[in-house]
């Protein structure tokens, strides 16, 4: 097991990981090329230059002189634009988007001031812990399951918060708890402390570019309708979008590697002899496909088998992904009631047993991966 003293060095196991790592990458070798995914420096920017405009026209109708209910649902579109924001700047720090190392950096720095996210912050939680450590709790660090034995010994407050977080109201409040100040805006981790130099300057420029946002839509929403007091505009303006936003993260974040099929790990060694990466992602097919970019990054386990792949090729390496791992992966369509079986199967994750549980430790999947001999 990971005790709380090995998560201060989190990213930094042995040669072996590292070497497993280093194998799961040669079998997916060659993907990219069969399924024909490039990056694009035309399309890369055309992508950030639409979701850049259609971001700030939602804003500016968001804080108009428009009736509330109309300023509410642009302040709700706007969270969306956030979140496609989000997904260039997320491929932006694999790499992806853009051929030009330069240019992804920036642009990912750019497209992050909306969401208040540090790349450098945001390259060490999720490319470096989350993509190499995948469901290794203690280590990749979002949505990692408790085990039955953490929640029975955890403080009252902590386990109504996990029946909170592993409930239908979830994803409201978790990124704002669990990941985004202490991961992504501060410093604030163990892994990130022992590092505060590197992630300063980044923190600095979000921050300074987050505030600016804030105070950029209230003068926007003073000079549009200046008859508003300054709280209704920071509501309509920031509140509102930041929660969608911070939903759909967190949403988003929860289907992809929590599933009744999917297993979690404590122990390294059983991880290292069982994890996929690829298979402990999902393929959540989108019933209406009003917004190919979200699509496109719901197709998790091609973009884990090549996280070099940009979004807009990761539908089309999905599907060679399949052919070369058939009956290997997790995919589905959502619909309500398969994301109220998740929500019903997946509160804790039993160690021992390698299987889902409710919150008495009661097994509600069979076991995941086999006993050890």
């Amino acid at each position: 097991m990971i005790s709380a003293e090995q998560r201060g060095e989190m990213f930094l196991l042995d040669t072996a990981t590292m070497g497993s790592i280093s194998q799961d990458a040669a079998r997916i070798d060659g993907l990219a090329q069969a399924s024909g995914a490039e990056r694009s420096l035309a399309r890369g920017l055309t992508l950030f230059l639409l979701y850049s405009t259609l971001y700030g026209l939602t804003l500016i109708d968001a804080v108009a002189s428009l009736p509330i209910a109309l300023n509410i649902l642009f302040g709700a579109m706007n969270g969306v634009f956030i979140a496609m924001m989000f997904i260039i700047g997320h491929d932006c720090c694999h790499g992806a988007l853009v051929p030009s190392p330069r240019w992804n950096r920036w642009l990912a720095r750019l497209a992050f001031i909306p969401i208040g996210h540090s790349v450098s912050l945001w390259r060490l939680a999720h490319n470096k812990l989350h993509h190499k450590f995948t469901n290794l709790r203690g280590v990749d660090p979002v949505w990692a399951p408790m085990s039955p034995a953490d929640y029975r010994n955890a403080s009252a407050p902590r386990r109504l918060l996990e029946r909170i977080y592993r409930g239908p109201f979830g994803p409201l409040v978790y990124y704002y708890g669990a990941v985004w100040a202490s991961w992504m805006l501060f410093p604030l981790t163990a892994p990130a402390r022992a590092q505060w130099k590197r992630h300063l300057p980044d923190t600095i420029f979000v921050i300074v570019a987050f505030i600016g946002t804030i105070t950029g839509i209230l003068y926007l929403g003073h000079w549009l309708a200046p008859q508003r007091p300054l709280w209704l505009v920071f509501l309509l303006g920031w509140v509102i979008p930041f929660a969608v936003w911070n939903y759909l993260a967190s949403f988003s974040f929860y289907l992809n590697h929590t599933h009744p099929n999917i297993p979690w790990f404590s122990d390294e060694r059983t991880w290292k002899l069982h994890s996929g990466r690829v298979e402990e992602a999902t393929h959540v097919r989108v019933p209406l496909d009003v917004l190919p970019l979200y699509s496109g990054a719901m197709t998790h386990p091609a973009h884990h088998a090549n996280p070099a792949t940009p979004v807009y090729g990761l539908e089309a390496e999905q599907a060679v992904l399949k052919t070369r791992k058939a009956g290997g992966m997790t995919e589905y369509t959502f619909t309500l009631g398969e994301y109220a079986r998740i929500l019903r199967t997946c509160k804790l994750f039993d160690d021992d047993r390698m299987c889902w549980t409710d919150f008495s430790g009661n097994p509600t999947t069979a076991r995941l991966i086999p006993a050890q001999d």
